[in-house]
């Protein structure tokens, strides 16, 4: 072996063991108190699954085709941020707003020579394991231990999420702000400690961090779902100090909404629709969208939300990077069959059952659907709705099922009663 080959083995192999220890200390955590949520062979899987196709997929030549050049640019950004001390503004602008670039540029400061680029996917795969792991800890809240682990299993094998888990870009560290928000919603909404709103407030940071406009989106969610589990509380002066709390901070939020939706801003989000709509390069470029006012905004966000749910089209595929998304297309068709029979069941209870998936799930697919501009991007976008959207199947078939009625038990034998003058079994 190489210098240069041990040097990048060594560097890998510093990634997996803090990556492993990461993993192995959350699932010790998550199992305080679940003393019968055995997460450690589906989070296993889920990390060793994802390692193995990011290896797989570099040895492919079409690798850097399929997983774009927004990874080059964002390591190229890293690179120069850490060229710069990190206190310099340059470093701190990535931190509050390309959180995914700062943390990319930390590996460029202490590796020196630069690491490998496996180094950077190892850190990304850990952070998506961490983010099904509280995924899957959420649906237990809510549903129970089997659900959890149906739950764990699923998104451990979940085909798109094992290919975007491991790119170097933001993905990662969204699924795991999103995992953070709803783990702590769900312990919120069972449980009613205001401990829980710890996980909320990290997961919030680090989406506004990592893509600033979803990660508002995710904590207006979060202020929705803390609000809706106070009230329906209805008692005690925590629960109502919580509500009033978060009526003020959705009050204090209205400016700032205001003013993301003002004439410039749109004006701004217009000029990306109609450049992604008329680049005939991208990847299954989506038809021009008028968001020009909030109230067209309102009216086209329904055909932008079909277009990030169905595209491709099975019919549309042209090239390899098409078929590929047409897999997570088919995974997202599955869902959505099941999530439809899941919420004929339980039409009056959904909120009840599930609120910590609806509110997170509900406000990202809104906040994907104004940003997308192409299929291209809404497959990486699609992988946070469907995540949310099986933990929400899970939850609600598993919810059905503890509601049918029980069968009939057998008796036991030493239960049931001799009849008069027949013999007992030795």
């Amino acid at each position: 072996m190489t210098d240069k080959g041990l040097y990048e083995f060594l560097c890998v192999a510093i990634g997996l063991l803090v990556g492993g220890w990461l993993l192995a200390l959350a699932v010790r955590r998550l199992r305080r108190g679940r003393e019968d949520f055995a997460l450690d062979v589906p989070i296993a899987t889920a990390f060793a699954v994802r390692l193995l196709a990011a290896i797989g997929l570099g040895q492919l030549s079409a690798a850097q085709s399929l997983r774009g050049g927004d990874e080059l640019t964002f390591m190229a950004r890293a690179e120069d941020v850490a060229a710069v001390p990190i206190s310099h503004a340059a470093s701190v602008d990535k931190l509050t707003s390309e959180l995914h670039t700062f943390i990319f540029s930390l590996n460029y400061r202490v590796f020196d020579p630069l690491p490998p680029d496996l180094l950077l996917r190892v850190e990304m795969v850990t952070f998506a394991t961490l983010g099904v792991a509280l995924l899957a800890a959420a649906v237990y809240e809510l549903a129970g231990r089997r659900a959890g682990l149906i739950a764990a299993w699923i998104l451990a094998l979940e085909p798109a999420n094992i290919f975007f888990s491991s790119l170097i870009h933001k993905e990662a560290i969204m699924y795991l702000a999103e995992g953070l928000v709803v783990y702590g919603g769900a312990m919120l909404w069972k449980r009613g400690k205001l401990t829980a709103l710890v996980p909320m407030v990290v997961g919030c940071l680090l989406a506004i961090a990592s893509r600033p406009y979803a990660g508002w989106f995710l904590a207006v969610a979060a202020a929705g779902l803390v609000l809706h589990a106070a009230l329906s509380r209805k008692h005690g002066l925590r629960s109502f100090a919580l509500a009033s709390f978060m009526l003020i901070l959705i009050a204090a939020f209205v400016p700032f909404a205001l003013d993301a939706t003002s004439r410039d801003k749109l004006k701004d989000l217009q000029v990306s629709q109609d450049a992604n709509a008329s680049d005939t390069e991208a990847n299954l470029s989506l038809e021009r969208v008028n968001y020009s006012t909030r109230g067209n905004v309102v009216l086209n966000l329904p055909k932008r939300i079909r277009d990030v749910i169905f595209r491709p089209y099975p019919w549309q595929t042209e090239n390899l990077s098409q078929q590929f998304g047409l897999l997570g297309t088919l995974v997202v068709l599955a869902a959505l069959a099941l999530l439809a029979a899941a919420i004929a069941r339980n039409r009056t209870t959904i909120m009840q059952k599930a609120a910590p998936l609806v509110y997170p799930a509900a406000f990202m697919l809104i906040a994907y659907a104004i940003s997308a501009g192409n299929a291209g991007t809404a497959f990486r976008y699609r992988t946070h709705i469907v995540g949310l959207a099986l933990s929400l199947v899970v939850v609600l078939f598993a919810a059905r099922r503890e509601e049918q009625p029980a069968p009939a038990r057998r008796f036991r034998r030493s239960q049931i009663q001799p009849i008069s003058g027949a013999r007992t079994p030795a």
